[in-house]
């Protein structure tokens, strides 16, 4: 459920691709699943009850993070929200402790060396992403919908895709079409990306109660996919 993105990628492929075409979604087509109550009862009956079944589990992990440098246990980016609405997202720390702020860099991957080697166990079980249930619970997040990305990353790639903030147009996601579909992980080109948005904006199109249960349960089953 984590994303990555190449840094070279994005600092030359992205910065010069032209946009590529990625059918709109038309207008309304967002309202059924944003203004779901069904939805927002599986989110917070979901979450708080993730919240409370494996708080045991959350315990080990924050004791686990804190005895391997003893460092923060939780980690706290911006993300694009809901309308294009920035929030704090919450996660489990995966990287090493830095001795001062630093400039937004992007996650290179698996192996990439900031990476401590708990923080590499938790991301390809997606268990650093767990907290987030705390965004989901406070109405940030849905547990299913389009992954949130980076502040730093949409203003990159707003201006080259017509569409793309139409993936804003409901809650984001604590997982989504594109994680389940295998579009997720490393973006190496243009295409990649293109793919991470067409799943997107194809889930909110077809969007239903029973489409999110799905793609739960694909997650729960497969939570390496895509790694």
């Amino acid at each position: 459920m984590s994303i990555h993105v190449n840094e070279r990628m994005a600092a030359s492929s992205v910065e010069t691709a032209p946009v590529l075409p990625v059918a709109p979604l038309a207008p309304g087509t967002a309202d059924s699943c944003l203004n779901s109550r069904t939805k927002r009862f599986i989110d917070i009956v979901g979450s708080a009850s993730g919240l409370v079944l494996l708080s045991p589990i959350f315990a080990l992990l924050m004791g686990l993070i804190f005895l391997q440098d003893r460092g923060p246990v939780f980690f706290r980016q911006k993300r694009t929200g809901l309308d294009g609405k920035v929030f704090h997202i919450w996660k489990l720390r995966s990287m090493s402790v830095t001795p001062k702020p630093t400039p937004f860099r992007q996650t290179r991957g698996p192996h990439d060396p900031r990476i401590t080697p708990l923080g590499r166990w938790l991301r390809a079980t997606s268990l650093d992403e767990l907290p987030q249930l705390m965004n989901v619970l406070a109405g940030e997040m849905s547990l299913v919908g389009p992954r949130p990305h980076p502040v730093e990353l949409d203003a990159s790639y707003k201006p080259r895709f017509e569409s793309y903030m139409q993936r804003y147009s409901v809650r984001p996601g604590l997982t989504g079409n594109a994680q389940v579909s295998g579009a997720r992980g490393p973006i190496n080109s243009r295409e990649d990306m293109r793919n991470r948005l067409q799943h997107d904006l194809d889930y909110i199109r077809d969007w239903s109660v029973w489409l999110d249960v799905r793609l739960i349960f694909r997650t729960v089953l497969f939570p390496s996919k895509g790694h």
